[in-house]
């Protein structure tokens, strides 16, 4: 009896030791994925639906939306991401407007709506970079009812580039993406997708 006492105890300790560092492991990731969604702004684009013609509207809105912000952010060159979401929020509705008449222009009439806030986001590989899950700030368009998968990139620092098969990120915005991170948080995501936030905790 005695010895199954000392065994049960010592399974215990050793499971207390490892909630601890779970707990511990847990918070070190938020900690890292709030650092990060504290230093850039995200772009996102959701298609209303998997279809062929629904996924070309997605890209088509993507480009012009892209081709307009380099326009309006290189008014800026110097901005930061403070600056940066300014000038979003600002031409909010000729961003929308631009996005309404590509679709327009291509004979569909489903919605648009273009808005900038706080969202909840998977894990994403991007180029070389795994970002984290959790909550970023990002220019949202959705198209329609928005069921279709999205297409995503990095607004702040400027990373943004459209061929998702052959990513060859911005060397300006990858510099700066070192300079606005910690050590410790841009060698967290330059892994080359092989890291993985394991957030087993609710939260």
């Amino acid at each position: 009896m005695k010895r199954r006492n000392l065994a049960w105890m010592a399974g215990a300790a050793a499971g207390t030791v490892m909630l601890i560092f779970m707990i511990g492991l847990h918070r070190e990731e938020q900690k890292i994925q709030q650092e990060i969604a504290a230093s850039v702004v995200r772009f996102h684009v959701k298609a209303n639906s998997d279809t062929r013609k629904d996924q070309d509207n997605k890209l088509a809105v993507r480009d012009a939306l892209l081709e307009k912000m380099e326009e309006l952010l290189d008014e800026n060159s110097d901005s930061d991401k403070e600056e940066t979401e300014k000038i979003l929020r600002r031409h909010l509705p000729e961003l929308e407007t631009c996005a309404e008449k590509v679709l327009r222009e291509r004979n569909c009439s489903q919605s648009v709506e273009v808005s900038f806030g706080e969202s909840w986001f998977p894990q994403k590989t991007y180029g070389e970079y795994t970002f984290p899950s959790g909550n970023y700030e990002a220019l949202k368009v959705t198209i329609g009812e928005g069921d279709g998968h999205n297409w995503w990139c990095m607004l702040y620092p400027s990373m943004c580039f459209p061929d998702a098969f052959h990513a060859v990120p911005d060397e300006e915005g990858e510099e700066t993406l070192e300079k606005v991170l910690s050590d410790e948080a841009y060698d967290s995501v330059l892994r080359h997708g092989k890291l993985r936030f394991s957030f087993f905790l609710a939260f």
